[in-house]
């Protein structure tokens, strides 16, 4: 196939997706984008496994000015991703939802978010995949080659690893911060004029009769470079929106139950259904380029084989709920194992006096008598003297 027009058809995918005029959280947006995600990384499988078209010994001036475009393709990658969310079921007005989703599921809205935080995972990683390609090949900027060089974990970059900060002072370091976002701004701003001159010098050459090749090819290459660094500082500053934008997902999701605690439950009413997950989860994204079997004919993924009928049949004369594990009996058992069990007779009860029992009485004065008596023949502090001073 031809590489370059593959890509050209990726990208003009994403384009017809990026300006669909559905929801993203919509089922037929979601299908076709995750169709266009797919076809990416296809296409990347490609580039790096048979096409050979990088290597990690060559330099920037050992690729050719076609192949530079495709250095970009984990930025549109990111793209993508950054658009995938949860499947959400609507149901219209009428007697069963008209208009909803057929065989869709309500989704908690914590299962929402744990989903939209995976991807957004996913996203930073192709993100700083895309910046890491430019640094191999010397392309990115010298400030944010420095940046990335400071990141305690490549992958999983922190909100305050993206500028330069003062930990003495935090004022100080919200002016570094402005600072260097204003020279960012004019850096783009100048990548964005080199861009407007480079591609009318090309449009001038093309419209000229006279043999102007190798200009013509250290232009598109300039403005190849040029295109690059520009998609390197949108990349730096979406990091930033979707570092925070994780920062919020994880708070909110941090006291709430896992995704995979509900997962079951939703794969069997599913099942029911015949239908795919209703919360848009898939590990599809992840195993796409992973075949179930090598060529030796070992697996590669765990799979299991599910009988659908007997399935069934334990759902239809089975318990509506999940049934007891276990008899009252054999849980006291257990109870009295463990010593659970509170053993021993009745507490002891002080009895009231019988106000009739004159003898009783009789003995109950007699002996608070006897006591005031000793109180007042031992006064307190009257005891053991001889260490007294």
């Amino acid at each position: 196939m031809d590489i370059n027009q593959e890509y050209d058809k990726i990208l003009k995918e994403f384009s017809l997706v990026e300006q669909s005029s559905l929801r993203q959280d919509s089922k037929e947006y979601q299908e076709q984008l995750t169709k266009c995600l797919a076809h990416g990384l296809n296409f990347k499988t490609f580039i790096q496994t048979k096409s050979a078209l990088f290597s990690s010994n060559e330099t920037l001036d050992d690729l050719s000015t076609r192949s530079l475009r495709f250095l970009s393709l984990d930025y549109y990658l990111a793209q993508m991703m950054a658009r995938k969310q949860a499947v959400v079921s609507r149901n219209g007005g009428g007697p069963g939802g008209a208009g909803a989703e057929s065989g869709s599921i309500p989704m908690a809205t914590n299962d929402r978010n744990i989903l939209r935080l995976k991807f957004l995972q996913k996203v930073v990683q192709l993100l700083v995949q895309f910046l890491i390609s430019l640094q191999d090949y010397g392309i990115l900027q010298e400030s944010l080659s420095k940046k990335l060089d400071k990141f305690e974990s490549t992958y999983q970059p922190k909100l305050n690893e993206l500028y330069a900060s003062s930990k003495d002072d935090e004022l100080k370091d919200a002016t570094l911060k402005r600072q260097e976002k204003i020279e960012m701004y004019r850096s783009n701003k100048e990548l964005e004029a080199q861009i407007k001159i480079l591609e009318s010098k090309l449009r001038d050459n093309g419209d000229d009769d006279g043999d102007n090749n190798t200009d013509d090819e250290e232009t598109l290459r300039t403005l190849t470079l040029t295109k690059l660094k520009q998609l390197a500082s949108q990349s730096w500053n979406q990091l930033e929106q979707i570092l925070m934008e994780i920062d919020l997902l994880q708070n909110f999701t941090a006291s709430a139950p896992q995704l995979e605690s509900n997962r079951p439950e939703n794969n069997s009413q599913t099942e029911d259904a015949g239908k795919e997950d209703p919360t848009g989860y898939t590990d599809k994204l992840e195993s796409l380029n992973k075949p179930l079997i090598s060529k030796s004919g070992k697996v590669l993924r765990n799979f299991t084989l599910l009988d659908k009928k007997d399935q069934l049949k334990s759902k239809v004369f089975g318990y509506g709920q999940y049934g007891p594990t276990m008899t009252v009996e054999e849980f006291l058992a257990k109870e009295f194992e463990e010593n659970r069990v509170l053993q021993g007779g009745p507490e002891d009860v002080e009895e009231e006096p019988d106000e009739d029992d004159e003898e009783a009485n009789d003995r109950a004065t007699y002996k608070a008598r006897a006591w005031d008596e000793f109180v007042e023949a031992n006064p307190k502090g009257s005891g053991n003297t001889m260490n007294r001073g």
